[in-house]
């Protein structure tokens, strides 16, 4: 599966965590083509609060050979909007992979409502999902 959007990223993700009822936390291994190689969920948490480190996000691409990653957890309030904690955890993988080379490409946060792209938000990602 080739995931080239956020939008499609989204969908992707809103098939596996939309309508969960605690935050979850997802990496997407992707290759070169931007082809799906590997997904996990990492990370589980309570209804408003998940706890991610970004050491366990890269050992996860490491390890499935990714060459860019993008992340998606839910919001099971229904609020898409990103929180302070997402957007320093988006600056935290950002460093962290731009220092790897593994490029964080798009961290996406998901509601039974619709979702929220750092990458569509000019938000600091790699643009690297439409080709």
């Amino acid at each position: 599966m080739e995931l080239l959007s956020s939008r499609s990223a989204a969908h992707f993700f809103r098939k596996i965590i939309g309508s969960a009822d605690v935050e979850e936390f997802w990496v997407i291994a992707l290759n070169p083509l931007c082809k799906v190689i590997k997904s996990d969920m990492l990370f589980r948490g309570t209804v408003d609060t998940c706890f991610v480190h970004p050491r366990d996000v890269f050992r996860f691409a490491l390890l499935a050979n990714a060459t860019s990653i993008i992340v998606g957890h839910n919001h099971p309030s229904g609020e898409c909007e990103p929180s302070r904690a997402d957007k320093e955890l988006t600056t935290r993988l950002k460093q962290g992979g731009d220092l790897l080379q593994i490029p964080l490409v798009d961290h996406v946060v998901i509601t039974y409502k619709g979702y929220f792209s750092f990458a569509e938000s000019s938000w600091n990602v790699q643009k690297r999902l439409v080709r």
